[in-house]
């Protein structure tokens, strides 16, 4: 299972989404803090910002969730166990 090309080249991590998941959050608190100040571009762009971060964490999610379903199938397929 160390030789195999297919594990060794798969390399993503569940952080890209949550850290997008969160900064839209954050942007959401900036349009907020944007609106009490009767800051319309400010406020504008932060829900603007929030939007996007949001659809790139759900992208990522969905892209990383197949990404471990191959990987699951991959493992169950390529690696089964063989007897000695």
């Amino acid at each position: 299972m160390e030789d195999c090309a297919t594990c060794k080249s798969i390399r993503w991590s569940a952080s890209i989404p949550l850290i997008l998941f969160l900064s839209a959050g954050a942007f959401v608190v900036f349009a907020q803090l944007a609106e009490a100040r009767d800051n319309a571009p400010a406020m504008i762009l932060g829900l603007f910002l929030a939007t996007w971060s949001y659809v790139l964490s759900v992208a990522g999610t969905v892209l990383l969730a197949s990404w471990w379903f191959w990987k699951w199938h991959h493992m169950r397929t390529a690696h089964a166990l063989r007897p000695c």
